[in-house]
């Protein structure tokens, strides 16, 4: 067999493969003597019709079994002549026939995996950088699920409060213009009665709240306010607004108080105990934080000390991966169709910047586990697909299927031996704090 290879990139190759028609007689003759033992050809007994009769009734048939037997044997064959370490196929000529009497020529490229050189990743320096849990975080996450628990109450004899609930009435206006009429899409922005609104920073629109804040129960303001750069309605983000309001009623936040029945509610018996669980929760937060860190951290090292030319496929498939994500976090933040194609760029160096990476950390790792014998076991495979799938409210059966008709299983497993190198990594590390 005859085989040229072509260095397109230096992760690419073209193989240029002939099959001598020595080895395509030599094949036909064998399919024709396999086909001869079992046809059935009328006015012949079983195996005992004439080959040349088999062969011409056949032809057809024939030729396409070979084609597709000739094409993998060969082009396998090509690979392990030039030990060539393929990652994806990228062209192969569309039309390839066998033909008798003829050699069977075409041609093939394809990306490669790129030749790396190893850094040191056992016995490295890291830092455990754990943050310490201060008392006023655990003070704060108490006072917030007491605050999920709150309830309101009327309130008459005050002016309204940070925090409380006002209910007003509203007419809104911008350079003296009704709001809606200058933005017909801001629906229900133009005018309000009883409408309910949180007198702080949290409210959907901030500098309203927070002017409710010491208005009484009959008090009448007009409250200016400007329209932020992440408001949900992008026509109107960075413009100036007034807000004529009217208080007609207030209710007050009233936290629970911490006795029994709050503590029993929460599956606590006291107040000690519901302290420990909160620190618990965010000592088990910081730790996972600081792991974080440190997979960063060896991340950073692999990809610092690395240098090699990336397949060009493998980039672009991970970078039209990011592409999707970047433009859906982006639109689900409520930025417009057309905002979105003014930063088509940014977002493609930015997708481009994260794939290149990836790309290049996940063949370090893949290279790493190569070299450690690092492998997925079944029961690995399997516990993964099952957390997975109970993320997904999935059955691990129904997952595993829509990963493989998806050619997404050999992905799962090859990110859990990179999570695998990772481990090794670290717990071959000399780390401190």
């Amino acid at each position: 067999m005859k085989i040229e290879l072509e260095e397109i990139s230096p992760c690419r190759r073209k193989l240029n493969i002939e099959v001598p028609v020595e080895t395509i007689t030599s094949e036909m003759d064998d399919a024709v003597n396999m086909y001869a033992q079992n046809v059935s050809i009328p006015g012949f007994r079983p195996g005992k019709a004439p080959k040349q009769m088999v062969k011409s009734r056949y032809k057809k048939e024939i030729l396409g079994r070979l084609r597709d037997h000739l094409l993998p044997k060969s082009y396998h064959e090509a690979l392990q002549e030039h030990k060539l370490n393929v990652l994806n196929i990228i062209e192969m000529d569309e039309e390839i026939d066998v033909v008798e009497g003829e050699p069977l020529v075409y041609s093939v490229t394809v990306d490669v995996r790129p030749e790396i050189s190893i850094p040191e990743y056992k016995g490295l320096k890291l830092t455990r950088d754990r943050e310490e849990i201060k008392d006023s975080e655990v003070d704060e996450r108490m006072n917030a699920l007491r605050e999920q628990r709150a309830d309101f109450e009327d309130v008459t004899d005050r002016a309204t409060a940070r925090g409380d609930m006002a209910q007003i009435d509203f007419v809104s206006t911008i350079d003296g213009q009704p709001l809606e009429e200058v933005e017909p899409e801001a629906k229900g922005l133009g005018e309000g009665k009883d409408f309910w609104l949180q007198a702080s920073d949290e409210a959907f629109i901030p500098e309203l709240g927070l002017g409710l804040a010491g208005l009484s129960i009959g008090d009448k303001e007009t409250i200016k306010i400007t329209f932020d750069d992440q408001f949900v309605l992008e026509s109107l983000r960075g413009k100036e607004a007034a807000f004529d309001v009217e208080v007609k009623g207030i209710r007050a936040r009233i936290l629970p108080e911490m006795n029994e029945e709050f503590f029993t509610s929460l599956g606590v018996k006291d107040e000690a105990e519901f302290r420990k669980q909160i620190t618990d929760s965010i000592e088990a937060e910081k730790d996972r934080a600081a792991e974080g860190k440190l997979r960063s951290a060896i991340e950073e090292h692999l990809l610092t000390a690395t240098q090699f030319d990336l397949p060009e496929s493998l980039v672009s498939e991970v970078t039209q991966q990011h592409i999707q994500q970047i433009a859906s976090e982006m639109q689900k933040g409520g930025l417009p169709e057309e905002q979105l194609l003014e930063q088509k760029d940014q977002i493609l160096e930015d997708a481009k910047n994260k794939a290149e990476r990836q790309v290049q950390l996940r063949l370090v790792l893949q290279q790493i586990a190569q070299e450690e014998e690092l492998q997925v076991s079944e029961s690995e495979f399997k516990r993964e697909l099952s957390m997975m799938a109970y993320a997904y409210s999935m059955q691990p059966d129904e997952l595993e299927r829509r990963l493989k008709e998806n050619n997404q299983l050999d992905d799962l497993r090859g990110d859990i031996v990179c999570r695998k190198v990772i481990q090794l990594i670290q717990d071959e590390a000399t780390i401190e704090g």
